[in-house]
């Protein structure tokens, strides 16, 4: 995929103010050389978030967060990197350059993909109003057949794309755009090399069309609906036609009607998801405003990961036949992988969300979706034994295994006991015995367990190492403040003398890197030079204090110099000496090597450290 140039990313930062665009979203006041607001990531009533525009980044005391313009929009718009600094560009009129990448994508074809799915989402949205038979045939099954409004289908930019489609052609080719654009934009087929665009042949004839949008609200691609129109070839047979693949459109990494869903999923903490684009769209026109469909394939990870973005529960609405809850059993620990908490709406009859509306009304779905809808693994539990009323003990174990499976892809121990006493509850099965069951299974197939599990027991170990000193926090933040001192420090800070894996340690040893090696660093620079987030947050908490705390910045370095430097020799002392009690009694003939090098140790640390110069 082509990426942004950084030159255009650069010319964003500079020309889009920090404080202009934050104050988009928070109160801003004057407070010294800051601006102070209300938390947007939080609920407060004092002021706790600070913007520095001179320094180009915020920080969020509530939070212990800070970024830049690129990581506030990240956060409040629910948005990637790329994604971010195309959201500023568009809002302020910027036009952004590409890198050709890809498998070799021109610069400039990106931006055409997206202005020729604008300009045929309405053309075919204008067919759709068309003073036709064929038109108004189309409207009449929109109305009356399926049930919508006119206005359902302006808002949504539902379309009419006419089995003669020379109209959208003239369109494109007024507009300039290369014939490669168009024939890579999926709306036309041609044959390999071909550049004259009469004879590229429309993908869609006689169908009603439905917009696919990316999470900024851009048409990316299209649905397509098989009408009476549809010429009967069988190439073009198909109830519904999806655009093929593009540059700019992968389905796998599409959510349906997630840009119109994602405000209303943030506000409520959840997604409904169902299984067709129709459906979503019943849903969201029913006032189900946080509903999303998997784009035309089966769901997976990437579209429950652009999920939870917004929220931190799914609600599976899928069909009330056996296949549409085989694909909610499928899809839970799917769910459990992304983080979330997946929750399962059994529709009746076999209906699908449609039709059960329909049928229902409105009312009922919403009793269905908010008092109705089954936790996953009761959900589960009920559907592997729904073919055994009176289970034998061996169908009972089987079922249970294949709880376990589903219940080890959720990465939360607190989430995975809840579930197992579901399981238990379901199953009528003693919880003590069902724990110690599922603790032989995991340990017997360790491949199931959650990397996130051992992950956080490293954490913890390293958590309990190296505990700092207060004299590598005061160095890192006078370093930050003084560029002069940083300098100083980087010439006479060793990086042995800085101890642990702290942050605060691990903080210092970068930055004097940086300056050891010639780079230097600015605030505006930390995506570049750091790259773990506690680090980052760090840097933004100890920028925002005001230098005035410090009275002598080059003498509260030398004493922190000093402080470094006698606890390395401390620490290094204290370890041969436990190493000495361990010789002496073990008798192992070492304890004359470690004497002498306890003394060599002393001696070196008697000599003091080198000092940064007051002139410096």
């Amino acid at each position: 995929m082509a990426r942004i140039k950084q030159s255009s990313i650069e010319e964003v930062r500079a020309r889009v103010g920090l404080a202009d665009f934050i104050s988009n979203y928070v109160n801003l006041k004057k407070s010294g050389s800051a601006l102070k607001g209300l938390s947007p990531f939080t609920h407060e009533k004092t002021p706790s978030f600070f913007v520095y525009p001179e320094k180009g980044f915020y920080y969020c005391f509530s939070t212990s967060q800070g970024g830049d313009l690129f990581k506030f929009a990240m956060i409040k718009e629910n948005l990637n990197f790329p994604e971010a600094v195309e959201f500023i560009a568009k809002k302020y009129g910027i036009a952004l350059e590409y890198d050709a990448g890809g498998g070799g994508v021109a610069p400039s074809l990106r931006k055409q993909l997206f202005d020729i799915h604008e300009d045929a989402a309405n053309w075919y949205a204008e067919r759709f109003f068309d003073d036709t038979p064929e038109a108004a045939e189309i409207r009449d099954y929109w109305l009356n057949e399926r049930g919508f409004t006119l206005d359902d289908a302006k808002e949504l930019r539902i379309g009419f794309a006419p089995v003669d489609s020379v109209g959208l052609k003239r369109l494109l080719a007024s507009k300039k755009y290369t014939p490669e654009a168009i024939a890579a934009s999926g709306i036309f087929s041609a044959r390999e090399g071909e550049r004259n665009i009469r004879n590229f042949y429309p993908r869609f004839r006689g169908r009603m069309m439905i917009p696919i949008s990316d999470i900024q609200g851009r048409v990316i691609a299209f649905t397509a609906r098989k009408t009476r129109f549809t010429p009967q070839i069988p190439s073009e047979e198909g109830k519904y036609v999806n655009s093929r693949d593009t540059e700019i459109f992968k389905k796998n990494l599409v959510v349906f009607n997630m840009d119109k869903a994602k405000n209303e999923a943030k506000e409520k903490n959840y997604c409904i998801v169902v299984e067709g684009q129709l459906d979503a769209i019943r849903m969201y026109c029913s006032g189900f405003k946080n509903t999303v469909a998997t784009q035309g394939t089966a769901a997976g990870a990437e579209h429950f990961a652009l999920m939870k973005r917004y929220a931190n529960k799914v609600v599976l609405l899928f069909d009330g036949d056996s296949a549409g809850q085989h694909a909610a059993l499928r899809v839970i620990p799917i769910c459990f992988k992304a983080e979330l908490e997946p929750f399962v709406v059994v529709i009746p009859d076999g209906d699908d969300p449609d039709s059960f509306i329909k049928k229902h009304g409105v009312d009922a779905m919403r009793e269905l979706v908010e008092n109705r809808r089954k936790t996953a693994l009761s959900f589960a539990a009920k559907y592997v034994l729904a073919d055994n009323p009176a289970p034998t003990p061996q169908d009972k174990r089987t079922a249970i295994l294949s709880l376990f499976e589903m219940v080890a892809a959720c990465p939360s121990r607190v989430l995975r006991d809840d579930y197992l006493r579901e399981i238990s509850t379901a199953t009528i099965t003693d919880y003590e015995s069902l724990i110690a069951d599922y603790a032989r299974w995991s340990k017997a197939s360790p491949q199931t367990r959650p990397d996130s599990e051992n992950i956080s027991e490293q954490d913890a170990e390293n958590r309990g190492q190296g505990m700092l000193t207060n004299s590598i926090y005061d160095a890192l933040m006078v370093a930050l403040h003084y560029e002069n001192v940083a300098e100083g420090l980087s010439q006479i800070l060793d990086e042995a003398w800085i101890r642990g894996d702290s942050v605060e340690a691990r903080t210092l040893r970068r930055l004097m890197a940086l300056y050891r090696e010639g780079v230097g660093f600015s605030v505006a620079e930390i995506d570049t030079s750091f790259e773990k987030n506690d680090e980052k947050n760090l840097i933004y908490r100890l920028s925002s204090e005001e230098k005035s705390t410090i009275e002598n910045p080059i003498k509260y370095a030398n004493e922190c110099i000093r402080k470094i430097y006698k606890n390395f020799y401390a620490e290094r002392l204290e370890a041969l000496n436990r190493k000495l009690a361990e010789s002496e009694s073990s008798e192992s003939g070492d304890t004359m090597e470690i004497l002498k090098r306890i003394s060599e140790l002393r001696r070196e640390s008697k000599t003091p450290p080198a000092r940064i110069e007051e002139d410096a």
